[in-house]
Protein backbone atom coordinates (compact mmCIF):
# COMPACT_ATOMS: atom_id res chain seq x y z
CA UNK A 1 0.00 0.00 0.00
CA UNK A 2 1.16 3.57 -0.21
CA UNK A 3 2.45 5.47 2.88
CA UNK A 4 0.83 8.80 3.40
CA UNK A 5 3.16 12.13 3.60
CA UNK A 6 3.79 12.79 7.47
CA UNK A 7 4.35 16.85 7.19
CA UNK A 8 6.97 18.87 9.30
CA UNK A 9 5.42 22.56 9.12
CA UNK A 10 7.40 25.41 9.98
CA UNK A 11 4.67 27.91 10.92
CA UNK A 12 4.91 31.83 11.79
CA UNK A 13 2.79 32.92 8.87
CA UNK A 14 -1.25 33.53 8.40
CA UNK A 15 -0.54 30.76 5.80
CA UNK A 16 0.52 28.52 7.89
CA UNK A 17 -2.59 28.91 9.64
CA UNK A 18 -4.69 28.34 6.66
CA UNK A 19 -2.50 25.17 5.11
CA UNK A 20 -2.88 23.62 9.13
CA UNK A 21 -6.74 23.85 8.85
CA UNK A 22 -6.61 22.55 5.51
CA UNK A 23 -4.01 19.66 5.85
CA UNK A 24 -6.51 18.78 9.51
CA UNK A 25 -9.52 18.94 7.22
CA UNK A 26 -7.87 16.15 4.85
CA UNK A 27 -6.89 14.19 7.79
CA UNK A 28 -2.88 14.70 6.08
CA UNK A 29 -0.66 13.68 8.83
CA UNK A 30 1.22 16.72 9.64
CA UNK A 31 3.05 18.83 13.14
CA UNK A 32 3.88 22.09 13.36
CA UNK A 33 6.49 23.88 15.10
CA UNK A 34 6.71 27.70 15.87
CA UNK A 35 9.89 29.85 16.96
CA UNK A 36 7.66 31.54 19.49
CA UNK A 37 4.48 31.43 20.68
CA UNK A 38 2.18 33.06 17.98
CA UNK A 39 -0.38 35.90 19.28
CA UNK A 40 -1.77 37.23 15.85
CA UNK A 41 -3.58 34.07 14.36
CA UNK A 42 -4.78 32.07 17.33
CA UNK A 43 -4.24 28.00 17.82
CA UNK A 44 -3.21 26.04 15.00
CA UNK A 45 -5.36 22.84 13.45
CA UNK A 46 -2.92 20.31 13.61
CA UNK A 47 -0.35 19.20 16.88
CA UNK A 48 2.21 22.16 17.21
CA UNK A 49 5.10 23.03 19.71
CA UNK A 50 7.53 25.78 20.65
CA UNK A 51 10.88 25.16 19.16
CA UNK A 52 13.61 27.15 18.05
CA UNK A 53 16.64 24.83 16.57
CA UNK A 54 19.98 25.56 16.85
CA UNK A 55 21.60 24.08 13.95
CA UNK A 56 21.21 21.24 10.82
CA UNK A 57 22.29 18.20 13.78
CA UNK A 58 19.02 19.53 15.61
CA UNK A 59 16.81 19.56 12.79
CA UNK A 60 17.83 16.16 11.20
CA UNK A 61 17.08 14.64 14.96
CA UNK A 62 13.96 15.74 14.99
CA UNK A 63 13.00 15.14 11.29
CA UNK A 64 13.95 11.59 12.32
CA UNK A 65 12.25 11.09 15.92
CA UNK A 66 8.90 12.43 14.09
CA UNK A 67 9.88 10.35 10.61
CA UNK A 68 8.87 13.06 8.55
CA UNK A 69 8.37 12.77 5.14
CA UNK A 70 8.56 16.25 3.83
CA UNK A 71 9.17 19.63 5.31
CA UNK A 72 6.90 22.49 4.56
CA UNK A 73 8.12 26.13 5.41
CA UNK A 74 5.66 28.63 6.26
CA UNK A 75 7.29 30.52 8.84
CA UNK A 76 7.86 34.30 9.56
CA UNK A 77 9.31 35.57 6.63
CA UNK A 78 12.07 37.46 8.52
CA UNK A 79 12.78 33.96 9.99
CA UNK A 80 15.82 33.43 7.40
CA UNK A 81 17.71 31.13 9.74
CA UNK A 82 15.35 28.49 10.42
CA UNK A 83 14.84 28.34 6.56
CA UNK A 84 18.17 27.85 6.35
CA UNK A 85 18.50 24.77 8.32
CA UNK A 86 15.50 23.50 7.79
CA UNK A 87 16.16 23.16 3.92
CA UNK A 88 19.74 21.54 5.08
CA UNK A 89 18.20 19.14 7.21
CA UNK A 90 16.15 18.49 3.94
CA UNK A 91 18.34 18.27 1.65
CA UNK A 92 20.85 16.31 4.14
CA UNK A 93 18.20 13.73 4.51
CA UNK A 94 16.45 13.32 0.88
CA UNK A 95 13.06 14.79 1.99
CA UNK A 96 11.29 17.47 -0.59
CA UNK A 97 10.90 20.68 1.28
CA UNK A 98 9.35 24.17 0.04
CA UNK A 99 9.32 27.37 1.09
CA UNK A 100 5.70 29.72 1.34
CA UNK A 101 6.56 33.39 0.80
CA UNK A 102 4.49 35.90 -0.44
CA UNK A 103 4.91 38.79 -2.89
CA UNK A 104 6.66 41.69 -1.13
CA UNK A 105 5.31 45.30 -1.32
CA UNK A 106 6.69 47.56 -4.11
CA UNK A 107 8.50 50.34 -1.93
CA UNK A 108 9.19 53.29 -4.02
CA UNK A 109 9.94 56.55 -3.07
CA UNK A 110 9.81 58.54 -0.93
CA UNK A 111 9.29 55.30 1.40
CA UNK A 112 13.07 54.38 1.91
CA UNK A 113 14.67 50.64 1.80
CA UNK A 114 17.41 49.20 4.57
CA UNK A 115 19.26 45.40 4.69
CA UNK A 116 17.94 44.88 8.62
CA UNK A 117 16.48 46.46 11.88
CA UNK A 118 20.05 47.91 12.33
CA UNK A 119 20.53 49.56 9.36
CA UNK A 120 17.93 51.08 9.57
CA UNK A 121 18.34 52.40 13.15
CA UNK A 122 21.29 54.05 11.85
CA UNK A 123 18.92 55.97 9.45
CA UNK A 124 16.93 57.83 12.03
CA UNK A 125 17.19 61.16 12.54
CA UNK A 126 17.85 62.74 16.30
CA UNK A 127 14.05 64.07 17.89
CA UNK A 128 12.58 61.07 15.39
CA UNK A 129 9.65 59.75 17.15
CA UNK A 130 9.31 56.28 15.60
CA UNK A 131 6.60 53.82 15.48
CA UNK A 132 8.99 50.66 14.96
CA UNK A 133 7.19 47.06 14.15
CA UNK A 134 9.47 45.13 13.97
CA UNK A 135 9.38 42.77 17.33
CA UNK A 136 10.26 42.86 20.50
CA UNK A 137 13.13 40.74 19.46
CA UNK A 138 15.43 43.20 17.26
CA UNK A 139 15.24 45.50 20.17
CA UNK A 140 18.65 45.41 21.05
CA UNK A 141 19.79 46.78 16.86
CA UNK A 142 17.84 49.76 17.65
CA UNK A 143 20.58 50.57 20.57
CA UNK A 144 22.27 53.46 20.83
CA UNK A 145 18.71 55.40 19.56
CA UNK A 146 19.08 58.45 18.36
CA UNK A 147 15.67 59.83 18.12
CA UNK A 148 13.45 60.72 20.98
CA UNK A 149 11.36 58.10 21.49
CA UNK A 150 10.53 54.74 20.04
CA UNK A 151 6.91 53.28 20.13
CA UNK A 152 7.16 49.58 19.60
CA UNK A 153 4.01 47.48 18.75
CA UNK A 154 3.40 44.50 20.89
CA UNK A 155 0.13 42.28 20.71
CA UNK A 156 0.90 41.11 24.23
CA UNK A 157 -0.23 42.81 27.27
CA UNK A 158 1.60 39.99 29.62
CA UNK A 159 4.65 41.04 31.93
CA UNK A 160 7.92 40.78 30.14
CA UNK A 161 11.24 42.56 31.32
CA UNK A 162 11.29 46.30 31.43
CA UNK A 163 12.25 48.25 27.74
CA UNK A 164 15.34 50.73 28.08
CA UNK A 165 14.25 54.29 28.37
CA UNK A 166 13.86 55.07 25.10
CA UNK A 167 11.39 52.40 23.97
CA UNK A 168 7.50 52.27 24.86
CA UNK A 169 5.37 49.47 24.38
CA UNK A 170 1.81 50.07 22.45
CA UNK A 171 -0.58 47.17 22.51
CA UNK A 172 -2.82 46.18 19.82
CA UNK A 173 -4.74 43.12 18.20
CA UNK A 174 -4.92 42.60 14.72
CA UNK A 175 -6.80 43.45 12.35
CA UNK A 176 -5.53 46.36 11.78
CA UNK A 177 -7.67 49.24 10.11
CA UNK A 178 -5.95 51.96 8.49
CA UNK A 179 -8.24 54.32 9.48
CA UNK A 180 -6.95 53.05 13.22
CA UNK A 181 -3.05 53.21 12.17
CA UNK A 182 -3.47 56.43 11.21
CA UNK A 183 -5.29 57.40 14.25
CA UNK A 184 -2.97 56.23 16.48
CA UNK A 185 -0.10 57.85 14.53
CA UNK A 186 -1.77 60.79 15.02
CA UNK A 187 -2.12 60.60 18.31
CA UNK A 188 1.34 59.64 19.37
CA UNK A 189 2.62 62.62 17.06
CA UNK A 190 4.83 59.52 15.51
CA UNK A 191 6.78 61.28 12.28
CA UNK A 192 9.35 57.76 11.41
CA UNK A 193 7.42 54.20 11.14
CA UNK A 194 10.12 51.75 10.85
CA UNK A 195 8.80 48.24 9.08
CA UNK A 196 9.47 44.83 7.60
CA UNK A 197 8.27 43.90 4.06
CA UNK A 198 6.33 40.91 4.96
CA UNK A 199 4.26 41.33 2.04
CA UNK A 200 0.19 41.05 2.21
CA UNK A 201 -2.60 42.37 2.80
CA UNK A 202 -3.31 42.45 6.90
CA UNK A 203 -0.33 43.44 7.53
CA UNK A 204 0.17 46.30 4.81
CA UNK A 205 -2.52 49.40 6.75
CA UNK A 206 0.23 50.64 8.45
CA UNK A 207 2.08 51.30 5.31
CA UNK A 208 -0.74 52.83 3.50
CA UNK A 209 -1.67 54.94 6.64
CA UNK A 210 1.85 56.48 7.19
CA UNK A 211 2.46 57.23 3.46
CA UNK A 212 -1.47 58.79 3.46
CA UNK A 213 0.05 61.09 6.62
CA UNK A 214 3.29 61.88 4.95
CA UNK A 215 4.87 60.20 6.94
CA UNK A 216 8.96 58.75 6.81
CA UNK A 217 8.99 55.23 6.27
CA UNK A 218 12.11 52.65 6.29
CA UNK A 219 11.00 49.24 5.05
CA UNK A 220 13.78 46.25 5.45
CA UNK A 221 13.62 44.11 2.83
CA UNK A 222 12.97 40.26 3.24
CA UNK A 223 15.51 37.62 3.83
CA UNK A 224 15.45 35.77 0.27
CA UNK A 225 14.48 31.70 0.34
CA UNK A 226 17.24 29.45 1.03
CA UNK A 227 19.40 29.33 -1.98
CA UNK A 228 18.50 26.24 -4.54
CA UNK A 229 15.10 25.69 -2.09
CA UNK A 230 11.84 25.37 -4.59
CA UNK A 231 9.83 28.32 -3.44
CA UNK A 232 6.17 29.18 -3.92
CA UNK A 233 3.41 32.27 -2.99
CA UNK A 234 0.40 31.51 -1.44
CA UNK A 235 -1.35 28.83 0.99
CA UNK A 236 -2.90 27.39 -1.88
CA UNK A 237 0.02 27.10 -3.93
CA UNK A 238 1.57 24.70 -0.25
CA UNK A 239 -1.50 22.44 -0.19
CA UNK A 240 -0.76 21.82 -4.04
CA UNK A 241 2.72 20.97 -3.68
CA UNK A 242 1.38 18.63 -0.25
CA UNK A 243 -0.94 16.81 -3.12
CA UNK A 244 1.74 16.11 -5.66
CA UNK A 245 4.06 14.49 -3.01
CA UNK A 246 5.24 10.98 -3.94
CA UNK A 247 3.55 8.26 -1.61
CA UNK A 248 5.91 5.88 -0.72
CA UNK A 249 4.73 2.01 -1.02
CA UNK A 250 5.47 -0.18 2.19
CA UNK A 251 4.97 -3.71 2.24
CA UNK A 252 1.92 -5.39 4.03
Amino acid sequence: MNQSPNILLIAGSAEAHEIATAMAAAGVSARAVLRRAERSFGPLAVPSEIWSPRDVDEVEAYLCVHKFTAVLDAGHGFDADISQIAFAAAAQMNLPYVRIVRPMWDITAPAERAASVAEAALMIRPEARVFAATGRGTLDQYHPFSGARLYLRQTNAQARSALPPFAEAVFGQPPFTRAAEADLFRRLQIDTLVLRNVGGAPSRPKLDAALDLGMRVIAIDRPPPPAGAQALDGAEAGLRWIEALPRKGVGL
